[in-house]
């Protein structure tokens, strides 16, 4: 078992059309069976909310209205992924730090939210998801324990075409503990 805090920064679009700052507000949780020493493959979900405010101005409407407001964007992604990561190294007592590589394919739940002052609501879609990540993986305590820190980075994609947004694509970086359930 997995968990894991993430920090996420948007791209493309996504950070040039809707959200450009980094969202602090993320965590990701997985449960996997290893299936030898080098491989495992589980079920990873997580979530991550990213928020921007924009400076009160003139917005044009349909046909000739005008609004003055606060622009208010929220974005939340919700993974549910089939997830494999490979430990080069394996899982050696030996080994003080495990490089390993992952990716994940499965279906994003999106929460788009767009607000006009108080005008304004919320969308929920799904979409395809894909990921790949690396890093390493600390191991502390006794070979029984199976425990061991994990710091890494992924490349997340978000295939969504909705709202004048073409893909929600991500890079994030996670800090987290792995745990045997044994």
């Amino acid at each position: 078992m997995e968990l894991s805090y993430n920090i996420s920064s948007p791209l493309g679009s996504f950070k040039n059309d809707y959200i450009n700052k980094t969202s602090f507000r993320g965590a990701t949780g997985e449960i996997s069976y290893t299936i030898n020493p080098k491989f495992s493959l589980g079920l990873q979900s997580g979530y991550q909310n990213y928020y921007q405010k924009y400076d009160r101005q003139m917005y044009k409407l349909e046909g000739n209205q005008a609004v003055s407001a606060v622009l208010t964007n929220t974005m939340d992604i919700i993974p549910l992924l089939l997830h494999g990561t490979y430990l080069p190294l394996g899982t050696s007592a030996t080994a003080k730090v495990q490089p390993y590589i992952s990716a994940g394919a499965g279906v994003n739940l999106v929460n788009y939210g767009q607000y006009l002052g108080e005008f304004g609501g919320t969308e929920s879609s799904a979409s395809f998801a894909a990921q790949a990540g690396a890093g390493i993986q600390i191991p502390f305590g006794n070979k029984m324990n199976q425990t061991a820190v994990k710091l890494g980075a992924d490349y997340n994609f978000v295939n969504y075409n909705k709202n004048d947004l073409t893909n929600l694509n991500n890079v994030g970086v996670h800090l987290g503990v792995v745990f045997g359930l044994k």
